[in-house]
C-alpha cells in the first residue's frame, strides 16, 4: 500500500485540550477491548484511504495501542485478508475530548509522520527519528499535510508554555521580532509580553482555518478559558519555521464575544 493522504481534522479538534503532545513519555498502552472495538468502528467508517468503501471482510483490526502520554491517540493494525487487502496501520485521534475516535492517517510506510506528535510517533514507532511534530523535528518542511492539526497542537504548546514554571520554553518559543496586537489596540514585545502574561489555565482552542506557506503557518479561531466562562476571544497565530523548530511570531486577539461565535462559513 502506498503512502496516503492524512485526512485534516477540522474545527472539531479545536475543543480537546488533552491532544497537546506529551513528549516526555514516548509509551503505550495496549488498548481495552472498548477501545479497539471503537476504533475499528472509526476506521470501518473512515474515507481517509477509502476506508468506508473497503468491506470489513477483507481486513481485521488487531494490535490496537494507546498513547500513554495522552489517552487521546490511538493505533492499530489492519491485517489483510487474502491478496485483495494489503496489511496497514491506521492512526486515530479523539479531538474533541469524547469517546468517538477520527482517523487521521491510513498506509504501510511513514504512516502518521506529518500527522502526530513526536512522542506519539516514538510509542507508536511510526518512522525514525524525524518522524512526527514538534520538538525534535529538523528538517525543514516543504509543506505540511494537516496545517489545522498542526496549528492546534503548536498553540495549546503555547498555552502550556504560558504556566511560570515554562518561562524559559516560552522565551525560546517565541521569535526574537514576537508582536502580540490587543484587541484594545496595544500592543507588546517579546520582552515585554515575557515580563507580563497571563497564565491561560485550562485553555481552550477551536481552530476555524489553517494555512501553511513558505514557513509560515497561520491560525485562526476562538480561544477561551474554562475558568473565565461566557468569554470567547476571536485569534490569529502565526508561526514560522525558525532553525529547524517552530516558533510563535505574532498572535493577534480581537474583541471579546460573550458567545461562542460561529465558524466562518
Amino acid at each position: 500500500m502506498k503512502r496516503l493522504p492524512a485526512l485534516a481534522v477540522a474545527g472539531a479538534v479545536a475543543l480537546g485540550i488533552a491532544a497537546t503532545p506529551a513528549l516526555s513519555a514516548p509509551k503505550a498502552n495496549k488498548a481495552t477491548a472498548s477501545q479497539l472495538a471503537a476504533m475499528a468502528l472509526a476506521v470501518q467508517n473512515s474515507p481517509v484511504a477509502n476506508m468506508n468503501q473497503v468491506s470489513t471482510a477483507n481486513y481485521t483490526v488487531r494490535n490496537g495501542l494507546i498513547y500513554a502520554g495522552s489517552s487521546f491517540w490511538g493505533k492499530v493494525s489492519l491485517i489483510g485478508k487474502g491478496s485483495s487487502f494489503q496489511s496497514a496501520t491506521a492512526v486515530l485521534v479523539r479531538p474533541d475530548g469524547g469517546s468517538a475516535w477520527t482517523v487521521v492517517d491510513v498506509g504501510s510506510a511513514d504512516v502518521g509522520c506529518w500527522v502526530v506528535p513526536v512522542g506519539v510517533a516514538s510509542a507508536f514507532k511510526l518512522g525514525g527519528a524525524t518522524c512526527g511534530i514538534g520538538d525534535g523535528y529538523t528538517p525543514a518542511p516543504q509543506t505540511l499535510k494537516n496545517p489545522t492539526l498542526t496549528g492546534y497542537q503548536l498553540t495549546m504548546r503555547f498555552f502550556n508554555y504560558l504556566n511560570p514554571a515554562n518561562q524559559a520554553k516560552l522565551d525560546a518559543f517565541l521569535a526574537d521580532g514576537f508582536l502580540i496586537q490587543r484587541a484594545n489596540n496595544t500592543a507588546a514585545n517579546k520582552t515585554a509580553y515575557l515580563a507580563n502574561h497571563p497564565t491561560y489555565n485550562d485553555a481552550v482552542l477551536r481552530v476555524d482555518n489553517a494555512n501553511y506557506g513558505d514557513g509560515l503557518l497561520t491560525v485562526g479561531g476562538v480561544n477561551w478559558q474554562t475558568t473565565v466562562p461566557n468569554t470567547y476571544v476571536p485569534v490569529l497565530y502565526t508561526y514560522a519555521w525558525v532553525n529547524g523548530a517552530w516558533q510563535l511570531l505574532s498572535f493577534a486577539r480581537f474583541a471579546a464575544s460573550a458567545t461562542l461565535p460561529p465558524p466562518p462559513a
